[in-house]
């Protein structure tokens, strides 16, 4: 017996809710999961130093108890830093609906020939992870350009990317305030 039902087309959010590994998931859905070193694009950045300084303030006077404090805390600067830098339209709680999985894309961003969906969690990168990957799945099924993906907890940011069948996802976690030149620098490398 399968871990899916049958046609069932669920929500992205319900993903979460299965407590079989993530690999299981995506192997009803002929995709596979690899977990590696990824060698993501990173590019230049600037006013780096600024961001750090406003995110180290941020997580001292903002109790983050919550998906949505995280996300308009720690994650939305992030991302408003780089589509501004880009000019990069950022979309919010973008709809979406495929084959398996429906429901909004809580971030996603469009470079030239790149796709960028982030995924927002308060806790567990885990289950997050297992949302992305399907939210990728779908994506990538519904547009072109190569797909990656991030799932972030505000503070922590993992990256992962679909090629063809099998998602990798990046073994490297960065941290904010800490990492934030090398998450701009990744960040600004996918899109640009």
């Amino acid at each position: 017996m399968g871990i899916l039902e049958g046609d069932r087309v669920y929500l992205f959010s319900q993903f979460t809710e299965f407590n079989q590994p993530p690999a299981e998931i995506l192997v009803e859905l002929g995709y596979e999961l690899q977990i590696d070193s990824l060698s993501l694009p990173k590019a230049e950045v600037t006013a780096e130093s600024a961001l750090q300084a406003t995110l180290a303030r941020r997580i001292k006077l903002t109790p983050l108890t919550s998906e949505q404090a995280r996300r308009e805390a720690l994650v939305a600067p992030v991302l408003f830093a780089i589509a501004e830098s880009l000019n990069l339209q950022l979309n919010i709680e973008y709809p979406l609906s495929g084959k398996r999985g429906k429901g909004n894309l809580d971030y996603l961003m469009r470079g030239r020939e790149t796709l960028l969906v982030i995924e927002a969690k308060r806790d567990d990168l885990t289950r997050g992870f297992t949302q992305l990957a399907i939210e990728m799945i779908e994506l990538a099924e519904a547009t072109s350009g190569q797909c990656y993906g991030a799932v972030t907890t505000g503070n922590i940011w993992q990256f992962a990317v679909l090629d063809q069948q099998t998602i990798v996802q990046d073994l490297t976690l960065y941290r904010v305030p800490t990492d934030v030149p090398e998450l701009l620098a990744v960040l600004t490398g996918i899109l640009g």
